[in-house]
């Protein structure tokens, strides 16, 4: 189902009542933005931290244009389960002192629109949100009694003439009739709270509520003798505005307050931008950024980080062809899996997706994210079981314990990002140091392309002459070693420290030039003597 500004207020509690019945929630995302340019480049010298650093200022300038999210229900009586797929557009907004600003990359548009993108939608219906930071400010200027002066001031001209063309009305209506309501159709939110308060300020006894069959109709009462006669509470109004303000944030707040698995595919990027977006800027620290989306998101799976992990599992002939979502939710849907041929739960979409349904589309890649990891969690439990037999979400969710929180990492020093205590150690082989034999300046192009035969490489400077390798795997690096062992244009080593670093090289001299003098010092001593 697609939500927009249009349906987001009448299907918010049919959200809410299909997240509190679910067992676990699916989860994907869209950015404004491609990976590209050299601070997005995966390299295998890259810790965690280091990524972390490198990005977070580009990432700050992305947005999440969809998100799609499925709920996971569990029919006990037919050991089925009931997926309910959800697609929010989202769209940033400006309204007083907030201007969410964003990016649009021109090669984002091109994948966009080869994925069949609706720009109308993301521009027209988008729901707007908030981040927590954001949010304390409004609460803030409410608090204070702020807001109204800072919407006012800060209406555009169009807007400002409506209000003042409502405020006329009203005025027209008090001196020529006297009928006891009238009512003011005001589709925006925000100048349905401008005109509540201005009505208000303008005609001390008028009384102003939102009609109660109709939410965008303002209701005005000549005075409080009309029959029925009541005013909104000042608190209401701002509870709407809020409300409205808030938008997608709140499907946020429910996925904190339920505290349900979340389920996501190569999540890495998409926590960053849910941290930059939903709870405000990306703090200087890694570890308080990691911190921060525990806090939200207690449990968290990564069908990627899975796969990679389940895939040794299988000889070479049983695998999946690659860990892409596609590939990974094709090899399960069309029954490749040879370990899972009975006993495994039904699966089935309340409502289907759009016969165009194409990948890269929030709401689908979210239930197809959610439909692997209740098929690798049955496949997981029964391995543990030692044999197969129909299981439920507690056992799957169990079997899968040694997986939560861990966060896939591409193409980098260490395999997962954990959100709950200290990221692994490096698990690919030590640093190669290469000095060029012939070359006065070391090109790097040249020794990537030399050593790239031998496996998957990174390569980096390291000096004038000199540059450092990281592979792949330890097969790679024993090869390149094996293969350039007296090669007469590269003289390539194991990376160490205290041998090829400056701070190295200059601790070894110092401590020579010590031993040096004292023995000196010694000699001359005895000869003294």
């Amino acid at each position: 189902m697609e939500i927009t500004k249009k349906n987001f207020a009448e299907q918010f509690e049919n959200f809410n009542k299909d997240l509190k019945r679910s067992c676990f929630v699916g989860f994907d995302a869209e950015f404004t933005a491609i990976l590209s340019g050299e601070c997005f480049k995966h390299r295998l010298f890259d810790t965690n931290e280091e990524r972390y650093d490198r990005i977070k200022t580009e990432v700050s300038k992305m947005i999440m244009t969809q998100v799609g999210l499925t709920v996971f229900q569990y029919d006990r009586e037919h050991d089925s389960y009931v997926a309910v797929g959800y697609t929010f557009h989202l769209c940033p907004q400006a309204f007083g002192c907030v201007d969410q600003a964003f990016i649009f990359q021109a090669s984002t548009l091109r994948f966009l629109c080869k994925h069949n993108f609706d720009f109308n939608k993301f521009t027209y219906e988008g729901l707007p949100y908030l981040s927590k930071a954001e949010e304390a400010n409004v609460h803030q200027q409410l608090k204070d009694k702020s807001l109204f002066n800072e919407l006012n001031t800060t209406l555009e001209i169009d807007d400002e003439k409506q209000i003042q063309n409502y405020c006329s009305e009203v005025s027209k209506w008090l001196h020529t009739s006297e009928e006891g309501t009238m009512y003011l159709d005001v589709q925006n939110p925000l100048l349905r709270y401008i005109l509540h308060n201005e009505l208000r300020m303008r005609f001390p006894n008028v009384l102003t509520t939102d009609s109660l069959g109709n939410s965008n109709k303002v209701l005005i009462y000549r005075d409080k003798y009309v029959e029925g006669a009541t005013s909104a509470p000042m608190a209401i109004l701002e509870e709407n505005l809020l409300f409205h303000l808030k938008g997608f944030s709140q499907i946020i707040d429910l996925l904190a307050l339920y505290k349900k698995p979340i389920i996501g595919h190569n999540i890495f990027l998409d926590t960053v931008l849910i941290h930059n977006q939903f709870i405000g800027p990306l703090p200087k620290k890694y570890s308080d950024f990691k911190k921060n989306i525990n806090n939200i998101f207690p449990i968290i799976f990564d069908t990627k980080y899975i796969s990679h992990e389940m895939r040794n599992k299988l000889t070479y002939d049983e695998v999946w062809k690659s860990n892409s979502l596609r590939d990974l939710y094709e090899f399960f849907s069309e029954g490749k899996c040879k370990k899972l041929e009975s006993g495994v739960n039904f699966i089935r979409l309340s409502t289907p997706f759009n016969v165009k349904q194409s990948y890269h589309e929030a709401g689908w890649d979210s239930y197809c994210s959610g439909y692997c990891f209740i098929r690798l969690g049955h496949w997981a439990a029964c391995e543990n079981m030692g044999k197969y037999r129909p299981v439920g979400p507690t056992e799957k969710l169990t079997a899968m314990a040694p997986y939560c929180n861990k966060v896939n990492i591409i193409r980098g020093a260490v395999p997962y990002m954990n959100l709950v205590g200290e990221d692994p150690p490096r698990h690919r082989p030590d640093l190669l140091h290469v000095k060029s034999v012939k070359e006065r300046v070391i090109n790097i192009g040249k020794v990537a392309f030399a050593l790239s035969s031998y496996g998957v490489v990174d390569v980096k400077a390291y000096g004038k002459r000199t540059a450092l390798v990281a592979a792949h795997s330890h097969h790679t690096a024993d090869k390149i070693l094996k293969q350039f062992k007296n090669n007469s244009d590269y003289k390539i080593s194991m990376y160490r420290a205290y041998k090829h670093s400056t701070a190295g090289r200059m601790t070894i001299w110092g401590g020579a030039i010590i031993t040096g003098g004292l023995l000196v010092l010694l000699l001359t001593k005895k000869v003294h003597k």
